[in-house]
C-alpha cells in the first residue's frame, strides 16, 4: 500500500471497475451541472488568458461563443474550483470638477520642482545632528 490512504482509493476504483465496467464517476441524484466540462475548461482558459475579465463579461463570452446560458455564480463556482477568482472592477469615485481643476492647479504649481528645490520635509537625506 502506498502512504496516505491510497489503497483505500485504488480499492474504490477496483470494485467500481468490476461493478460498472469503466472507472469514470456514476450518475448521482440531484440536479446536473449546467455547464459540461468543455464549457468549464473554456471559462478557466478566457479568465486566464484575460485576466481583467469579470464573471459578467465571462458569462457573455461563454454565451456567445459557445451559447450556454449560465449565471455569473456558476462562472465564480467554476473558477473557484480551478482555484481562480473573477476580478472584481474596484468601485473608484469620479472625480469632480472642481477636485480636478485643483489637482491641475497644484501640478502647475509644482512643474518645477526638483528633490533639491521642494520643501525640507521630502528629503530623505536629511539626518538628525542629535
Amino acid at each position: 500500500c502506498i502512504r496516505g490512504g491510497m489503497c483505500y482509493v485504488i480499492s474504490r476504483l477496483q470494485q467500481r471497475y468490476r461493478e460498472t465496467g469503466r472507472v469514470t464517476e456514476r450518475r448521482r441524484s440531484g440536479l446536473p451541472l449546467a455547464t459540461s466540462k468543455a464549457d468549464d475548461r473554456y471559462i478557466v482558459n478566457n479568465a486566464l488568458r484575460n485576466r481583467m475579465m469579470n464573471a459578467t463579461q465571462l458569462q457573455a463570452r461563454l454565451r456567445e461563443v459557445r451559447g450556454t446560458q449560465v449565471s455569473r455564480q456558476t462562472i465564480r463556482n467554476r473558477l473557484h474550483q480551478h482555484g481562480l477568482r473573477a476580478r472584481r472592477p474596484a468601485r473608484v469615485l469620479s472625480h469632480t470638477t472642481r477636485h480636478r481643476h485643483h489637482r491641475l492647479a497644484w501640478a502647475r504649481e509644482h512643474l518645477r520642482w526638483t528633490r533639491t528645490s521642494g520643501p525640507q520635509c521630502y528629503s530623505l537625506m536629511k539626518v538628525d545632528s542629535h
